[in-house]
């Protein structure tokens, strides 16, 4: 019989994709298909060979590290790089995380908190924190930022699509209408317009801002090869001034692994900052990574999702910086590009 067809029938047409995508994972088992094995004990053979490959790789990374970094509290931190544990000791970014009321006094750390205050501290440094600058989100949900920038500089439209779809909890549908209900602290509410719009397709006129940002969401924008990520990139240069600034967080795997939204050490270059005409990076990537953050790693589908639900003393010994989906290893990172003027 058929491999495929022999999986359909003991599984199901309904979970083939995902059967057929186990199977390119470790292609070893497919003796075990062969074999009539019950297919759950085939999925824990997967659970355990996935583990076992992620940790080999975090044990043979540690191997190759050398001069792990002494941690300047006062340094500048690289604008374009991973996230790591140690960031979260440097005064710069203390700052921004206490300015959007991220800095945990109880000591919890979580990426996100990390995306946002990168992304406060690039806009800081390059000019564009002021009164003469309007800037547009992409893809925000009821994050922090729009609100804290609305304090901050002349105007900031807010978009996503806010549809009852499969992100209603991040970017609820009352959210355009009522953004005071969900923020966290007070804003200029005439500084701040929230919009229901495609992050492919923005409907603003080109060069109209001096900010464009997303974080953690471009990823999620479908296409081959990331090229709803690229369009959306691509309608953040359009409507960018000269000189303005992107800054976007995504998912970035350090392991290598193929993902049709994370992005790797390859797809970050071939399918998306190679693809963009102007916008330039402001310093080159540092892909460091570092022993305290490979420790850090949590499992994606059972900690991260559930994140609420852990009490304190978890979140507090767990750091919420790196995680492994199945056999993925994933962190953020943050890239942020200028425009340059016309000549």
């Amino acid at each position: 019989m058929n491999l495929l067809l022999k999986i359909a029938v003991s599984t199901g047409i309904g979970s083939l994709r995902r059967k057929i995508n186990t199977i390119r994972r470790h292609p070893s088992i497919i003796r075990d298909v062969f074999g009539a094995r019950n297919w759950q004990k085939i999925e824990d053979k997967m659970r355990s060979l996935d583990e076992k490959e992620v940790f080999e790789f975090i044990a043979n990374t540690k191997k190759n590290l050398t001069n792990q970094p002494f941690v300047d509290t006062n340094a500048k931190l690289n604008l374009n790089k991973l996230c790591l544990v140690e960031d979260f000791q440097n005064n710069e970014l203390l700052q921004a995380l206490l300015e959007i009321q991220k800095l945990d006094p109880k000591g919890l750390i979580h990426r996100k908190d990390w995306e946002w205050a990168m992304g406060i501290t690039a806009m800081r440094r390059l000019g564009k924190l002021n009164q003469r600058c309007l800037a547009i989100g992409i893809g925000c949900g009821t994050e922090v930022i729009p609100f804290y920038l609305a304090n901050k500089i002349s105007h900031v439209y807010a978009t996503d699509l806010y549809n009852a779809g499969n992100w209603k909890a991040a970017a609820p549908t009352d959210f355009p209408e009522n953004p005071k209900k969900y923020a966290s602290f007070p804003y200029r509410e005439d500084a701040l317009t929230v919009m229901r719009m495609d992050g492919r397709r923005l409907e603003f006129p080109s060069e109209t801002f001096d900010i464009a940002f997303s974080f953690s969401s471009i990823e999620h924008f479908g296409g081959k090869n990331h090229s709803g990520a690229l369009k959306s990139v691509r309608e953040m240069e359009r409507v960018l001034k000269p000189r303005g600034i992107a800054v976007i967080a995504t998912e970035y795997i350090i392991n290598n692994k193929k993902h049709y939204e994370f992005f790797n050490r390859r797809t970050i270059f071939s399918d998306l900052i190679n693809k963009i005409e102007s916008l330039r990076l402001v310093e080159p990537i540092n892909f460091r990574i570092t022993e305290r953050t490979l420790d850090t790693i949590l499992d994606f589908f059972t900690i991260d999702v559930n994140w609420d639900k852990f009490d304190d003393d978890f979140k507090r010994q767990n750091p919420l910086i790196l995680l492994r989906a199945r056999n993925i290893l994933f962190t953020s990172i943050m890239l942020v590009f200028s425009k340059p003027e016309k000549l």
